[in-house]
């Protein structure tokens, strides 16, 4: 019975992953949120702020998360904004959400996920954050937000690389161009977050240990780096 923390679930996509998850036959979802209201029906932790390392701390701490198979790690910020228009403050606080954020969830967990079976980090990244695909690009340009995407896609290649021995498996996954808060920025048209959702769960159900640094779309096809 694997048991999955879905970190950043108040809504939208991650709200969807946790709905998708509880469908599965003999999977434990746990779920934090950055507010004080539980989710409706499902284990939840709650005022879990990613960008704050007390925060974090306390929730690893949480009896729910003491052992898990399977972290995804959801939370982040964009908006669209060019790199060159950013301040340094605002740079620092997508670094602290998208780099550092995910950083602190791994490290506050790693303990649990070494008692799991599975040890699947999963990190909910964007194609955005493919060096390939942002060459000449000049659609929607998020310039922090894809600084900090390719960033968090390169925490999953150093945890692969300190972590292959224990066997643990760590991906990114783009989910798609989602209908979220987020995803609705950029413009109408995006798929529902159910739809994505069933793809990542798929593609988190299907890893093996050769896929591990691997960049994943969520209809489980690989992206270029």
């Amino acid at each position: 019975m694997p048991k999955v923390l879905v970190v950043g679930a108040s809504r939208g996509l991650g709200l969807a992953v946790v709905t998708e998850l509880q469908s599965r036959p003999s999977t434990t979802v746990i779920a934090t949120v950055r507010g004080s209201i539980p989710l409706e029906g499902v284990d939840t932790i709650t005022d879990v702020d990613i960008s704050s390392d007390d925060s974090i701390a306390a929730a690893a701490q949480h009896p729910l998360v003491q052992d898990l198979d399977v972290i995804i790690i959801n939370a982040a910020m964009g908006a669209p904004g060019r790199l060159l228009s950013t301040s340094t403050d605002t740079l620092a606080e997508y670094l602290s959400t998208n780099v550092v954020g995910p950083h602190r969830v791994v490290s506050a967990f790693i303990p649990a996920l070494r008692k799991g079976k599975d040890k699947k980090i999963v990190f909910m990244s964007s194609r955005a954050g493919s060096l390939h695909s942002q060459i000449g690009n000049s659609f929607g340009l998020m310039g922090p937000y894809t600084v900090t995407k390719a960033g968090c896609n390169m925490l999953a290649v150093q945890y692969h690389n300190e972590l292959e021995k224990e066997g643990f498996i760590v991906v990114p996954v783009h989910p798609g161009w989602v209908a979220t808060d987020m995803g609705k920025l950029l413009g109408e048209g995006g798929i529902e977050p159910s739809v994505s959702a069933q793809g990542i769960v798929r593609v988190v159900e299907g890893l093996k240990r050769e896929d591990s640094a691997k960049f994943f779309q969520f209809d489980g096809t690989s992206l270029p780096w």
